[in-house]
């Protein structure tokens, strides 16, 4: 316990101001997209009429859809943001890993070890997540001027009640300490591999199982559910089997893109043409997780992209509850693939500069065996572009799937033309990403050994 008590202030020292600033900016962006999505679903919730009596005409009468619309963005985007703050987690506790190992080694028991470290993880969490509520109140108001066709919000609608902020900061700080606990388990089982970095990465053709059956799943359901269950409530079950799939299916893009990004990895590092291509394809297959993670956000973006392009092939209106919800479905879906990029961009760039920075030994290693800077921007870039046109065509397919089997019509030019400028503004992202870490690369690759 003394060796412990030591050994703490070691374990919690500041691993510098980046490093520990990345992790309380991912938590302070998911609670922020979280108190948005949800105050925002309230705030159509509360416009439905009362007793059920649905009118005839006016906002009332388009008010059940747009409620399922909202529901239907927020099972999209929470899952989302929620795995943005479990990534934080998992960051901040990597910035840690050799020195929990070296804890471990010198006495400390497991439980002790894992405590601190969770402590510290939760800390960060914690003050993430209370930044995050200030921006949720801060863009509220501006948000209560957007045009959804409909009597207009006020700020206080968008805000969530005065319980549900405690719960939010309370909900983030124990998924970023279920996360780290979990992510402890390589250094409470073998201290020695941690300090080592010596890991059999392998991943299971489970994960496309499992997505492949909520695809096979949604697709027999979209064939057949209308017609076993579209009498139960209106159709209202049919509604709500099909969001869960939906949801499922886009959330599965997590579970099987780490595996496609481990596959490919493999198979480009036997047939690299050149040296920035081996050595990017090997860091992918090394950690596709991480690779993966750079990217998810992005391809999640890629999909609400896809759905917006169907919304603005809808006919024209001819009533003015068509043109309201016309209204209300084009700014919806500008605003859900806003939050989505505003998502992505935080994801790719807290992920890109953490991945800098975990490799600063191999960065110096590699200068000082012969590889020049230049070469080492292009394998970087050539280990972020494979997960990019992985997540591009895996997006695509997850779209083009959606929109088919619900029955929509593409056939289009100016939908190509669209969700292509969509593809062009995550490549950009991307880009932006890489540019901002670069600096790093040179720093670290160039940093003086001792």
């Amino acid at each position: 316990m003394n060796a412990l008590l030591t050994a703490a202030p070691l374990l919690l020292r500041r691993r510098g101001a980046l490093a520990d600033i990345l992790p309380i900016i991912a938590f302070a962006a998911a609670t922020a997209i979280l108190a948005t999505v949800l105050g925002g679903t309230a705030a159509f919730i509360g416009r439905l009429p009362e007793g059920g009596q649905i009118p005839r005409t006016g906002e009332g009468s388009i008010i059940g859809l747009l409620v399922l619309c909202a529901v239907v963005a927020c099972v999209l985007l929470v899952p989302s943001a929620m795995g943005l703050g479990g990534s934080a987690a998992r960051l901040s506790l990597a910035r840690r890993e050799k020195d929990l190992a070296t804890t471990r080694l010198i006495g400390g028991t497991s439980a002790q070890v894992g405590g601190i470290a969770v402590l510290d993880v939760a800390a960060q969490a914690l003050l993430g997540s209370i930044v995050g509520i200030v921006l949720h109140i801060l863009v509220s108001p501006p948000l209560s001027r957007l045009d959804f066709g409909i009597a207009p919000f006020t700020t206080a609608d968008l805000l969530m009640p005065w319980w549900a902020y405690p719960l939010l900061v309370l909900g983030v700080v124990v998924l970023a300490s279920g996360s780290a606990a979990i992510s402890l388990t390589g250094v409470v089982l073998s201290p020695l591999g941690v300090a080592r970095d010596s890991r059999v990465v392998r991943m299971s053709v489970i994960r496309v199982l499992v997505w492949g059956a909520a695809v096979l799943g949604f697709l027999v359901f979209s064939q057949v559910g209308g017609a076993l269950f579209g009498d139960v409530a209106d159709g209202g079950f049919v509604i709500v089997v099909t969001v869960v799939f939906v949801g499922a299916i886009v959330a599965g893009l997590n579970v099987v893109g780490p595996f496609v990004v481990w596959i490919t990895a493999r198979l480009l590092a036997r047939l690299a043409p050149s040296p920035a291509l081996l050595v990017g394809a090997r860091r992918l297959a090394a950690d596709p997780r991480a690779g993966w993670r750079a990217v998810s956000g992005i391809t999640f973006a890629l999909v609400i992209a896809g759905f917006l392009t169907v919304l603005s092939l809808l006919s024209e209106p001819t009533t003015p509850e068509e043109a309201m919800m016309t209204t209300a479905l084009a700014t919806g879906g500008v605003l859900t693939l806003g939050i989505a990029a505003v998502l992505a961009a935080v994801s790719t760039g807290v992920t890109q500069t953490a991945r800098v920075i975990d490799q600063a030994p191999v960065l110096r290693s590699q200068h000082i065996a012969g590889a020049q800077v230049p070469q080492l921007h292009r394998a970087r870039i050539a280990e972020i572009s494979v997960p990019v046109v992985l997540s591009t065509v895996l997006a695509i397919l997850t779209s083009a799937m959606v929109v088919a089997a619900l029955g929509f019509n593409t056939a289009n030019p100016a939908a190509a033309v669209q969700y292509l400028a969509s593809v062009v503004g995550a490549y950009a992202l991307v880009i932006g990403a890489v540019l901002v870490a670069s600096p790093l690369v040179r720093r670290y690759a160039l940093r003086p050994v001792g």
